[in-house]
């Protein structure tokens, strides 16, 4: 991008506002480019947030939300966070994608607003700034639930590696790599997405190597082409991803080919009777005529705990709305408590999930309903009752 684009973006921006300040929130997310089939899922929960919180009033008087889009690029993205804290954001939705988080968290520093995450899971956002928050948990907690998934939940050792690279992965792998290596799992190779000959060598490697499973680190259409590749080689072993791959679009886009992919995921349980949960699946439904994925979910939390922070008097400034989320405790979203430790990380643990049927279903707990189901079948027999 050039420094002209950059201050016209600004300038833009500046004109609209004016010298008149007003209550403003940002929301900047990835609506076209490659990151789109995140932002825009993202997109309908936080407008459906905002759009319900304006219509009961729960909003401050005169409360304006601007949207824009990045674009997927993060010069974008951070240039026009910089021209809506200058034209008075005290907070902006955004950083999608760790590469935009990245380049928006100095901005949201140097400006002291608030910036918070739907989606942005690499461990080193977290100390950038004590303006940024995320809603997602860490790609810590993700990475270590994924080596879980493999060590413990389906008992392999043997991984093969495929990943991209970019900033979400070189977080994530050396979380997964850590962990894995403390339960005596072994890489038995890797292969980088986007190299020369990358899907021959993810061939070759299936066929010499013998891996039990392959673990995809990436994004939604790495994930795909990767799955393609090993599906067409016949691989016969578990294949486990990240939870970039839950998007209703990747799914659908995926079909077939996904059936019993695994991936960890502090996802939303969309059967949930208890609140705000159970309303939002019903309002999500009737807006869009679609049942909610979780960056939806995480969409609309982000949203969520603004409108929370935003409740009494209103905001002066960034560091009252900080004070604020840091002050939410139990208050609950839609995917769970709304509770951030020091450094801006919700405190939300993943699960393990698999493709089943075309939808992300819960492994962890599809696995306990057969052990339970086994434990009554055994108790039947034990007593005559299945006689």
């Amino acid at each position: 991008m050039t420094r002209k684009t950059l201050g016209l973006l600004v300038a833009g921006s500046l004109f609209l506002w004016g010298c008149e300040k007003k209550l403003m929130i940002g929301v900047v997310l990835p609506e076209t480019g490659p990151a789109a089939v995140y932002g825009a899922s993202i997109k309908t929960g936080v407008k459906l947030a905002f759009d319900e919180a304006k219509a009961t009033q729960k909003l401050p008087p005169g409360l304006v939300v601007e949207y824009r889009d990045s674009g997927s690029d993060p010069a974008k993205a951070a240039a026009l966070a910089d021209a809506l804290y200058k034209a008075g954001a005290l907070a902006i939705v955004g950083g999608v994608t760790t590469s935009e988080a990245q380049a928006m968290i100095p901005i949201a520093d140097k400006r002291e607003r608030v910036l918070i995450s739907p989606s942005a899971s690499a461990p080193q956002l977290a100390r950038m700034s004590v303006y940024f928050f995320r809603v997602y948990p860490s790609d810590d907690l993700e990475g270590a639930k994924a080596a879980a998934l493999i060590t413990t939940t389906l008992s392999k050792r043997k991984v093969l590696v495929v990943q991209e690279d970019n900033p979400y992965t070189r977080g994530l792998l050396p979380v997964f790599l850590g962990q894995l290596n403390s339960a005596r799992g072994t890489v038995v190779g890797t292969v980088v997405v986007g190299e020369a000959g990358w899907e021959q060598k993810l061939r070759d490697s299936l066929t010499a190597l013998q891996p039990e499973v392959v673990y995809i680190c990436g994004y939604g259409d790495a994930i795909l082409n990767a799955v393609s590749v090993i599906r067409g080689a016949g691989f016969a072993g578990n294949i486990v991803t990240t939870s970039a791959i839950n998007t209703a679009t990747l799914l659908q886009k995926g079909g077939k080919l996904l059936e019993g992919v695994y991936f960890p995921l502090a996802g939303l349980d969309l059967a949930s009777t208890q609140e705000p949960t159970h309303t939002f699946v019903k309002r999500y439904h009737e807006v869009y005529n679609l049942l909610p994925d979780t960056y939806a979910a995480h969409g609309y939390d982000a949203a969520l705990a603004l409108i929370y922070a935003l409740e009494g008097q209103p905001p002066r400034s960034g560091r009252d709305i900080q004070l604020r989320l840091k002050g939410l405790g139990e208050r609950r979203g839609v995917t769970g408590p709304l509770a951030f430790d020091d450094y801006g990380n919700i405190k939300h643990f993943p699960h393990s999930y698999w493709v089943r049927d075309g939808k992300a279903e819960d492994y962890d707990q599809y696995l306990e309903q057969k052990e339970a189901e086994l434990r009554r079948k055994l108790l039947e027999l034990a007593t005559g009752g299945g006689q």
